[in-house]
């Protein structure tokens, strides 16, 4: 399984050799494309080919490209390669909506209950009772926008009084990065098993193509906040060390009911998990991460 997410900075020529992405710069490096989960292309005077692109969507590797101030903004993704393409259409189209407000629910309680972890982590216990207490009042659909009064809340006490996520500083440009990584791995997994993402179960924006990649990003989040918490300050600089601790975000451990795994395998299971649930009509199939450190996994 991929695990591997590179980053290139600094000007390079692109190719593939024998199923091998090469790097040249200074040097050349050669890396297995099957190990290859994102590639980010950050300075525009990166090259590659088109053959590059295409062994990329062949092999599942998202390829992240960034705008002048280095900041994701778009994705290249392969064009229908699952074998049952239509059936999953169908049944992304077949779900009811009592089905769809009951996997909403447990994806919000399941936000919420990692927001009150990252505030423990960021030693708030208290106040992380109060979203834990929120958490337990989500109801179906969550009808009563606890996701709302919960984020409300939770961004204050994590940063301070005076944040809003309106602002144009440091914590936020991290914030926006490290969502955006989170956002690109969930679409890679989702179209991997078939799904069209511009479908969601609750964001439903006509302009949206990934509409349920922002659905299921939603619990995993927290892994962002409590990283730019613990690294960013109001008067920070915005620099690769800054990056680096975000796209580690990606390899952090993270629990999935219970079994360790890295965030970029659990959100592969997560989304396989759904699948299960769609075909059984039963959310329990679900599995969502649980946020406990943070941690960098270890492959055995």
């Amino acid at each position: 399984m991929a695990y591997r997410h590179i980053v290139i900075r600094n000007p390079a020529k692109l190719s593939v050799k024998n199923k091998q992405l090469v790097i040249k710069q200074n040097d050349s490096i050669q890396v297995p494309l099957e190990d290859i989960c994102t590639l980010t292309i950050e300075d525009p005077a990166i090259t590659l080919n088109g053959v590059l692109l295409s062994e990329c969507a062949k092999n599942h590797v998202e390829l992240i490209v960034c705008d002048q101030k280095r900041i994701p903004n778009a994705i290249l993704q392969p064009f229908h390669q699952h074998s049952r393409q239509r059936v999953v259409l169908d049944m992304q189209y077949s779900l009811s909506k009592p089905f769809k407000k009951r996997i909403w629910q447990k994806v919000v309680q399941s936000k919420i209950e990692n927001q009150a972890r990252c505030l423990e982590l960021a030693y708030l216990s208290v106040q992380a009772d109060t979203l834990y207490t929120m958490a337990k009042q989500v109801e179906s659909g969550d009808r009563t926008n606890k996701e709302a009064y919960a984020a409300k809340y939770y961004f204050i006490k994590l940063f301070g009084e005076h944040f809003t996520r309106r602002r144009d500083d440091p914590q936020n440009i991290a914030l926006n990065y490290g969502y955006s990584l989170i956002r690109s791995l969930v679409a890679r997994a989702l179209v991997r098993y078939g799904f069209t993402p511009s479908l969601g179960i609750f964001h439903d924006s006509q302009t949206n193509a990934f509409n349920l990649a922002d659905d299921f990003m939603e619990p995993l989040r927290p892994f962002v906040d409590i990283t730019v918490a613990h690294y960013v300050r109001e008067d920070s600089e915005w620099n690769n060390n800054m990056k680096e601790k975000l796209f580690n975000v990606l390899s952090y451990s993270s629990y999935w009911k219970g079994e360790k795994q890295s965030i970029t395998n659990g959100v592969d299971w997560m989304v396989k998990s759904y699948v299960a649930a769609c075909r059984n009509g039963d959310t329990n199939f679900l599995v969502l991460p649980e946020l406990k450190s943070l941690e960098m996994h270890a492959y055995e």
